[in-house]
This record gives structure tokens, C-alpha cells and sequence, in this order.
């Protein structure tokens, strides 16, 4: 499943090189896959991440704290969840 993350970001280039970093780590703990950061036209940054249907939530539940704890000034937007076929309809 690809899951398309959408955020706007107040941050320095080291900050923004802490984030990735951060995500990279994430996913690799859960084997999941993700590229980025795109500049989208609609926010600051966009990920594309490319998990297993169980994992979604889990990255935000470390992510999110890490970034308070931080201070790292990265605002959510939204997120866009594409399937495949076969993971729509079993």
C-alpha cells in the first residue's frame, strides 16, 4: 500500500535532514519503504511511503512525540492512502 504524506515545515535544512532521517529509521524497524522529501505544490514536503496495510499508525505513534520532544517545527497536513487492486478487494 502507498501512503502519500503531506506536511508543512518552518525548519532548517538541519532540522529537515533530522526529520528524514527520523522516518528513515522508522521504517526500516517496520520494513516498510519511503522516499523523500518531494516539494509538493500543495505543501512544503511530501513523503511516499510504501507499507504493509497493518503498519499504518505505527510510524506516527513514534514520529509525533519525537517531533514535540524536538521542537521540530514540521506540521501534518493530510495523508492519501493508494491500493492496489488486490488490496482492495482481498
Amino acid at each position: 500500500m502507498l501512503v502519500i504524506w503531506k506536511a508543512n515545515f518552518g525548519g532548517t535544512r538541519e532540522q529537515l535532514a533530522q526529520v528524514k532521517a527520523k522516518l528513515e529509521e522508522i521504517s526500516e524497524k517496520s520494513g516498510d519503504r519511503i522516499e523523500g522529501p518531494y516539494y509538493a505544490q500543495d505543501a512544503d514536503l511530501m513523503w511516499l511511503f510504501w507499507t504493509d496495510p497493518g503498519n499504518i499508525g505505527l510510524g506516527g505513534r513514534e514520529f509525533l512525540p519525537w517531533v514535540e520532544k524536538n521542537e521540530i517545527p514540521i506540521e501534518p497536513i493530510r495523508y492519501e492512502i493508494g491500493v492496489t487492486e488486490k488490496e482492495f478487494w482481498g
